[in-house]
């Protein structure tokens, strides 16, 4: 079959897992954008009691029925999203059988926002990760086009599906805006922001303690904790922590604007798929990060975007040394920012592939 006989333009459809939190957050962006440029777009939000009452064939069939068109679909993939364990193999039969009946009238994006879980032999997570690992390894051969956040997370997928299948990496964007400018580092107060889900704070906070008089002597003043949920516990130590609770977008902004730092704890490798990280780069805050150093990866450098704490190592104390690793963070974050990603999205369910099946 040749490009000339391309199928006509498709109804975008974002499938995501029930609830809220960063992939909601992300497909809201989506949408807003395409919104934006005049591309509307339909929302399905699945779980496995939702598809016991109506699959999702049949729920993608009304909709290219009231379109009158095919559609394509951005299904949004988190294992544990759509199950509590990860083990969403109810989807992967749905996903399967659309296929089946829809045939061309579906073409399926898939971004992977994860893959699967690992750690050690005595956590749930070694014992799950080769079934996780066959649910993400099925639906990347049953996708179309493949998205995904970091490098590792693209190599991995080219080798389970080889070279018929288009992969496209792109760090993750921010979530809570993109202001066009930011105020110098020189005007910033000298406190350090962590936020994001409960279990994401707590990660960063956990490991912050033993870096506490160090911090303290080079100048943080403060910690702020944002976020739902209940405030991490913390020990008595040189630096004291703020728990403000959840606060709108537009408070959540003008805290990250005004301040010198931000805190994380994400191994290098996986910072491309951070959007806490995305939002400290974007609205020129210093990250600190409590992971242990590693390998630069998705074109991020320790030192240059980035800060590890590590005993005794400085962090960016000066407002000069600040606003040069800013000013790299945000040039790094102008690559990929939302209104970009949003018209490769767009173009990606509108490109057409010639299918070949992988078993």
């Amino acid at each position: 079959m040749s490009t000339a006989t391309r199928a006509p333009q498709r109804c975008l459809i974002q499938l995501m897992p029930p609830g809220s939190g960063g992939v909601r957050d992300y497909l809201e962006c989506l949408r807003t954008e395409w919104a934006a440029v005049g591309l509307t777009s339909h929302v399905v939000s699945l779980g496995e009691a939702d598809a016991k009452q109506r699959s999702l064939a049949e729920r993608l069939r009304e909709i290219i029925e009231v379109e009158g068109r095919p559609c394509a679909v951005v299904l949004h993939f988190s294992g544990y999203g759509f199950d509590p364990r990860g083990l969403c193999l109810w989807l992967v039969r749905e996903v399967e059988s659309a296929r089946q009946e829809l045939g061309d009238r579906l073409h399926l994006v898939t971004m992977f926002h994860e893959l699967y879980a690992s750690g050690p032999p005595w956590g749930s997570a070694f014992w799950l990760s080769p079934v996780q690992a066959w649910i993400a390894r099925r639906v990347a051969r049953l996708s179309d086009v493949l998205w995904t956040n970091t490098e590792l997370h693209g190599r991995w997928l080219r080798r389970q599906v080889g070279e018929s299948v288009a992969i496209e990496v792109h760090p993750v964007f921010s979530t809570v805006g993109e202001p066009a400018e930011t105020p110098p580092a020189h005007g910033r107060l000298p406190r350090l922001i962590v936020f994001g889900s409960p279990s994401t704070r707590r990660r960063a906070l956990e490991r912050l303690p033993q870096h506490a008089a160090h911090l303290h002597r080079q100048g943080i003043t403060e910690v702020v904790e944002v976020g739902s949920g209940a405030a991490t516990p913390w020990p008595e130590c040189a630096l004291k922590v703020r728990f403000v609770g959840r606060l709108d977008i537009a408070e959540l902004r003008e805290l990250l604007e005004t301040s010198a730092w931000g805190l994380i704890d994400y191994p290098p490798k996986y910072l491309g798929k951070s959007t806490v990280f995305a939002a400290y780069a974007v609205h020129g805050c210093v990250s600190l990060n409590t992971a242990d150093a590693g390998a630069d990866s998705d074109g991020l450098q320790d030192g240059r975007h980035f800060v590890t704490l590590a005993p005794h190592a400085d962090i960016a104390n000066t407002a000069q040394v600040r606003q040069t690793i800013a000013t790299a963070a945000r040039e790094w974050y102008a690559q990929h920012m939302t209104a970009r990603q949003a018209q490769a999205f767009a173009e990606s369910c509108q490109a057409w592939y010639p299918r070949k099946e992988t078993t």
